[in-house]
């Protein structure tokens, strides 16, 4: 069963625990300890079920293998890699590690999640479904209510808190809590690693993309995402979906990137509101700008 129909089981609570061990000696502990300290006896000394919300976490921190238990002891999983349990960066990291946990590490219980976050990326960010009322109408539309698990407010909710701490949404409560799908924070967040593990720091824009898919196959051409795209529709060819774009758009002006277009070179096409395509728009680079 996928984290999102564990609603008790928020970022901030995993996090929380995972933060704790992270320090602790060994990055350890024995499993009631664990929970009188994140949980302390008189905060729950009144609740018939005590310590739902810290046993929810924990369960889900187990079952996606951020932690392990051994003989009574909680661990964070060796099998991490050394800067997602390091530290000086583990928690840093941590939006990355839930990312990879969930969708890359053939974790079959987050395939329900891993859909539903592709699904909502491939909305249009400038005619969002911010409210559960307009995501049952578009899912109603594009005719993916029986690939989707979007079933009510409270997992979409859900899905909201988490696509906000994975870095691929934000939320206002401008007439109503909306939420926005721009994956600007997990681009920018993931750029040095897009780009450092080869030789050159300007690449074609749509060997880019590729690149990310793989890393997190919530974008287009990674497996999340095609599958939805065989739902709703498929994008024009060389097309990336407007979330995608803006993200990019943002992190030019912010300084991260250029993109370009040199003659010559496959182009890829970053449509802006109602599918408008400026001259801007028609790229066929990337270029890192190394801000650190």
């Amino acid at each position: 069963m996928s984290v999102l129909k564990t609603s008790l089981a928020n970022p901030s609570r995993m996090q929380g625990i995972f933060r704790y061990l992270l320090y602790a000696k060994e990055q350890r502990e024995k499993r009631e300890v664990l929970e009188q300290i994140i949980s302390p006896n008189k905060l729950v000394e009144h609740i018939n079920d005590p310590r739902p919300m810290f046993r929810a976490a924990l369960n889900e921190s187990l079952k996606c293998r951020l932690l392990i238990e051994d003989d009574s002891y909680i661990t964070i999983n060796p099998d991490l890699p050394e800067k997602a349990k390091s530290i000086e960066s583990g928690n840093q990291q941590l939006p990355n590690t839930f990312a990879n946990l969930f969708f890359t590490s053939g974790n079959k219980d987050e395939e329900d999640f891993g859909y539903d976050c592709a699904w909502y990326l491939a909305q249009d960010i400038y005619d969002t479904p911010g409210t559960w009322e307009d995501v049952q109408k578009k899912v109603h539309q594009q005719k993916a209510g029986e690939f989707l698990r979007l079933s009510n407010n409270s997992i979409f909710g859900h899905l909201g808190d988490w696509m906000c701490y994975l870095g691929l949404a934000w939320s206002h409560s401008l007439g109503g809590k909306v939420l926005v799908p721009d994956p600007t924070v997990y681009i920018r967040r993931n750029l040095k690693s897009l780009f450092s593990k080869h030789t050159d720091d300007k690449i074609l824009l749509n060997e880019f993309i590729n690149r990310l898919a793989v890393k997190c196959p919530l974008f287009e051409t990674g497996k999340f995402r095609e599958a939805v795209e065989e739902i709703i529709g498929q994008r024009q060819a060389n097309y990336l979906s407007t979330s995608t774009a803006f993200a990019l758009f943002r992190l030019q002006d912010e300084g991260y990137i250029q993109l370009i277009r040199e003659s010559d070179a496959d182009l890829t096409i970053l449509p802006k509101a109602n599918a408008q395509v400026d001259d801007d728009g028609r790229v066929s680079h990337i270029i890192y700008c190394d801000k650190s």
